[in-house]
């Protein structure tokens, strides 16, 4: 089964930022060893993010995040785990899960959910 995982750091938290930093190749380097990592980034930076929204059939565009929250996704990875549990187990080492949270999502193919 396939999960993403979504992971939230406060941008006004520098501690949470420096845990963020120094601390997510390794989780990069366990998911991959493991064989569980299917893909991951880091988002740039919000101040780069374009929103798009359609209001009366034209585009709107908005700059910067989304969210007007401190909290921020910062990255994501893509695991193929063996059920939920798994990716709990694995979320659960990511160390934003010390400042923030780690979010995860199932995902579906085309011709609906793996479970």
């Amino acid at each position: 089964m396939k999960f993403l995982l979504n992971v939230y750091v406060d941008a006004a938290d520098s501690q949470a930022a420096r845990a963020h930093s120094t601390q997510a190749a390794d989780f990069a380097d366990t998911v991959r060893r493991s064989g569980e990592l299917v893909d991951g980034h880091v988002f740039a930076d919000p101040s780069t993010y374009t929103v798009v929204r359609v209001r009366n059939g034209e585009p709107l565009l908005t700059e910067g995040p989304y969210l007007e929250t401190g909290a921020r996704a910062s990255s994501y990875y893509v695991l193929d785990c063996e059920d939920l549990a798994r990716a709990v187990e694995l979320a659960a080492r990511y160390p934003a899960t010390q400042f923030d949270a780690v979010e995860i999502r199932p995902l579906m193919t085309p011709a609906g959910w793996e479970m």
